[in-house]
Parts: structure tokens; sequence; C-alpha cells
């Protein structure tokens, strides 16, 4: 009986202690206690990219921050990390799929471990100029290659330009055989490897943090690249003689893991996608007047030559680097190679 008794009042007890506790908060509630609700902490959206903060992605990236910040203030907040100051393209793809990032906008070139048919991008003289390019990445095939790795993780956002390629060389080049035995520094990408090693080019990939470096060293004596970043590392200071092919074009894809995008609150995820499509507008716009501004500059520094090939010197390369596209077709997926030359032409709808 006695061990009863005891038992009933440590019981009585704990029920005096409840009560007691459940007054005092509400007794915080009612006075304002800090303790009693904390406001839920802003989504936080870190970004990284390679390039530095002048060039169109970059000044991109920073347009993002301003824009989400102002329009989802409480809300998301943005954390951007230029010019590979935490990770490169590569492990900036790794980083996004283990949640240590929530954005990034890598070269088309780095996916190709993710999604083969993205190297469709890679593939010498496929697209006519930025427009045709424009095109197709607007057509129906060019938006499930933005879709084609969320499966995997990564779901694709937008593509943002930086215009076409241009080759940057130590020695003068005006047809393939003038860069026989050249070491390149480039993306790596299977298909500009194939490319070079179709001209007796050593490709060398690396990230694009190393190119200067390894144009000032000797280690690489050319690289391809938008005229954006080769001003904006002065690569011409050492590989002074750029040839404009036009060959490919530099785009990027501006991507976030699928189940970070998924699991948003619809209402934040709406206006995140109205600012990314803003943010390309911009992107994409600056990145002509970039180009033609940092070509302006690299000419008019006095350490530059620019050849622009005459027409039997371009179909000479184009020759030269015609292997490419069948070797890849099966790869890549013949139906959308045909369906990227079908867009060449504007559509009459």
């Amino acid at each position: 009986m006695n061990r009863i008794r005891g038992q009933f009042r440590r019981q009585k007890g704990w029920q005096h202690f409840g009560l007691a506790l459940c007054g005092w908060f509400l007794c915080a509630i009612v006075a304002g206690f800090p303790i009693a609700v904390e406001s839920a902490e802003p989504i936080l959206i870190r970004f990284s990219h390679v390039v530095s903060e002048s060039s169109p992605k970059g000044v991109g990236a920073k347009r993002f921050k301003e824009l989400v910040e102002q329009r989802l203030a409480g809300k998301v907040r943005v954390e951007v990390y230029p010019g590979a100051s935490r990770y490169d393209d590569d492990r900036a793809i790794l980083a996004l799929l283990l949640g240590e990032l929530e954005m990034a906008a890598p070269s088309l070139s780095k996916f190709r471990p993710v999604s083969k048919s993205l190297q469709i991008f890679d593939i010498p003289f496929l697209f006519q100029d930025l427009a045709h390019l424009k095109r197709f990445q607007e057509s129906a095939s060019g938006k499930q290659v933005l879709k084609s790795m969320e499966a995997r993780g990564i779901r694709g956002l937008a593509y943002w330009d930086n215009g076409p390629r241009v080759i940057a060389t130590a020695r003068p080049a005006r047809v393939p055989i003038d860069l026989k035995g050249a070491v390149f520094r480039i993306e790596p990408s299977d298909v500009t490897a194939a490319q070079y090693r179709l001209i007796d080019v050593v490709p060398l990939a690396m990230p694009f943090s190393r190119a200067r470096d390894a144009a000032i060293t000797g280690l690489v004596n050319g690289q391809e690249n938008a005229w954006s970043n080769i001003a904006s590392k002065r690569l011409q200071d050492y590989l002074p003689h750029l040839i404009e092919l036009d060959h490919t074009f530099l785009s990027y894809m501006l991507v976030t893991r699928t189940s970070f995008w998924n699991d948003l609150p619809a209402d934040v995820r709406r206006e995140l996608e109205n600012i990314v499509a803003e943010v390309t507008a911009e992107v994409n716009r600056l990145a002509l007047e970039k180009n033609a501004a940092a070509r302006a500059a690299v000419a008019a520094s006095g350490k530059a030559q620019i050849i622009e090939p005459s027409s039997e010197q371009k179909s000479a390369w184009q020759a030269a680097f015609a292997p490419v596209r069948e070797e890849f077709a099966d790869m890549i997926g013949r139906s959308l190679i045909e369906e990227a030359g079908k867009s060449a032409t504007p559509s009459s709808n």
C-alpha cells in the first residue's frame, strides 16, 4: 500500500510539473518571451562558378543574387562563389549532387558523364552561327536535352551563352597542318579531344583556372575559349595568334539539384523560375556585348594577331574535323543531330 501511495505521489508530482511548464510556456507566449517561436531561416542557395565576376556568367550570378534577395527577402538568400574559389566545374557537379551546392553553371562539356546527348554542343561546325544554336536550344529537342539529367539528380534551368570559341595559339596557324605537334588545353570533352587528335594536336584536359599558368610555363601552346574568357585571363599575352573559326560555341547550363528544386515551396519556386528567365535574357544579351568588347580589347592590346580564315582555309578545318560527327553520332543520337541540322533554317510557323 505504501508503494502505491509513493507511486501516486510521484505521478501527481509530474502532473504538477507538467501543468507548471505549460503555464510558463503560455505566459512566455503572451509576454513575447524570445524563446516562444523562432522564425524559419531563409532558404540558402549556394551558387558556384569558375569565371571572373566581370564575365557574362559572373554578372549573371550576381544579378541572380540581387533579384532573389529583392523579391524573396527573408525567404531566400544567395551566396555566390566566383572564379573557382570553392569548386571547379567538375567538383561543382559532385558538390551539387552531395548537397554542398544548390546551383552551378558549368560549360555544357562538363556534363558528359551524366548526359551523352549534351555532347552535341561540342560537335565542330554543327551549328552555323549563334542564331542556329539558339533555335535548336529553344526547340522541343533542345528543351529535352535541358531535362536529360533530371533522373540523375540534376535539373537544367536554362542555357547561358558566351559566344563562339576562338582558337588561341603560340604560333600562327591558318590551316590544320600548322598545329601538328602542339599541346592544347581543352575542357574535359571527349568530342574536343577527338577533334584535336585528328590534326595531330595533343589534348590536355584541365580546369580553366589553370589555363593561364599552363600557357605561361609553356605546358600548353594552344587552347580554345570565348573572347570574354580570353580577355579576362589575358591569354593573348602568351597565346597571341587567335583563329576565328566559329566551329563551336561556348555555352553553359544553369543547373540545380532536382530534389532541392522539387522540395521548394510552390510560390518560391515560381518566383525563382521568373528570375531565372529574366537573368538568362540579360546574360545572353550581355554575352554578345562582352564578347564584342573583349575582342576589341584583345585587338587593341598590340599583342595579338586575329586570324580570319579564308573560305578555302575554313573548308580545310571543316574537312579535318568532319569525322568527329560520325564517331559520336550513335552515342549522342543520330536523330538529335538531324534535328540540330534542321534548326539551321528558321521555322516558317
